[in-house]
């Protein structure tokens, strides 16, 4: 679901981004410094944190309690939220173990680590979400160009005021666009983040604030197990992810013809096929050019990603075409009630080619 990762990258802000303090005051390099070594140095961490998001066709506020142990536990509930479905929600990891449960459809989602695919409710996956979003965060750190702009009060705490802007060249794990500008406030006194937005521009914005943080209070390990509802249903994560398959099986389980490239880019290669949901993606990759085919029900696809949109034809459809400024290229249209996408780090010549060769 779009913008949800703006509310994961504001979590790990909250647990991740602590500073050790100084006397005089310290300039934006240094408090980025100690932002390193004070993360290095918490083995737990316990917080309640506000969020509010407005991203394209989107708007939430949520709140949510997250407890982390290293190297490996996770736990977070969402306590309120804009959207009525995602309060209750229950995320845990044991670091061997996840679960996910979803109190509205009595459900509950098992599998081990890393089973659990990116799927539209990838922000409470305790595992990948987490990673994602601690690389965001140390991206940030490392590349980002920081300035301390002021010092400021909030609720009548005194706060460093910083600001980070993404350096021209720099990759992101998040599609952040240049134009980006993430605020941090600081406490000056126990040095934490206190508060966050994350300004994209064009994707929209996102705040974060703490409303109670600790840190190394040694907790136990039985915040990081769960114990299923009686009555639950239980999934099996197997069964809810991505199914690899030969090409040959796809073209056999799909109720509609499954096309294939005649044309790709030099080099490039089909490496794996999956179904998921009814459809089924293709995904092709060499050194620079990597890129899915995905086709299906239109209830299947994925949510239009944000960038800029060309209206542009394609095998006599009006499809939509969507660049950014990292290189990728995303081409949507809908052929005899299949939706079909192309996505990927891929030229728009190119992209627009592979689709017109698809049989």
């Amino acid at each position: 679901m779009k913008g949800k990762w703006l509310i994961g990258l504001s979590v790990v802000v909250a647990l991740s981004l602590l500073v050790g303090g100084c006397e005089s005051r310290p300039t934006a390099e240094e408090i980025v410094a100690r932002m390193k070594e004070v993360e290095a140095s918490v083995e737990d961490a316990h917080a309640l944190v506000a969020f509010s998001v407005q991203a394209r066709e989107m708007a939430m506020d949520s709140t949510v309690e997250v407890w982390e142990k290293r190297p490996n536990k996770f736990r977070a509930e969402v306590l309120e939220a804009s959207e009525n479905e995602l309060v209750g929600i229950v995320s845990v990891t044991d670091g061997q173990q996840v679960w996910m449960y979803h109190p509205g459809e009595n459900e509950v989602v098992v599998g081990g680590v890393g089973e659990l695919g990116m799927d539209e409710e990838a922000f409470l996956n305790p595992r990948r979400a987490f990673e994602l979003m601690e690389e965001a965060i140390q991206w940030v750190l490392d590349t980002c160009d920081v300035k301390l702009v002021g010092e400021e009060e909030l609720d009548g705490v005194a706060v460093y005021k910083l600001e980070f802007t993404p350096k021209e060249g720099e990759e992101s794990p998040l599609p952040i666009p240049m134009e980006s500008k993430i605020t941090l406030w600081v406490e000056q006194e126990r040095w934490i983040a206190l508060q966050a937005h994350f300004d994209g521009g064009t994707l929209g914005e996102g705040w974060m604030r703490v409303r109670s943080f600790e840190f190394n209070v040694g907790l136990s390990d039985d915040r990081f197990q769960f114990v299923i509802p009686a009555g639950a249903h239980v999934i099996e994560a197997e069964d809810v992810g991505p199914t690899p398959l030969t090409l040959d099986e796809a073209r056999d389980r799909a109720d509609f013809p499954l096309l294939v490239p005649t044309y790709l880019p030099e080099g490039v290669t089909l490496i794996d096929v999956f179904g998921v949901h009814g459809a089924f993606v293709l995904y092709y990759d060499h050194a620079e050019t990597s890129f899915t085919i995905m086709q299906g029900p239109p209830q299947a696809m994925g949510e239009i990603p944000v960038g800029q949109e060309t209206a542009v034809t394609v095998r006599g459809q009006t499809a939509t075409l969507i660049t950014n400024n990292l290189g990728n290229s995303f081409l949507t249209w809908t052929e005899d009630g299949i939706a079909l996408t192309i996505a990927g780090r891929v030229s728009e010549d190119e992209i627009l080619r592979v689709a017109e060769s698809l049989q």
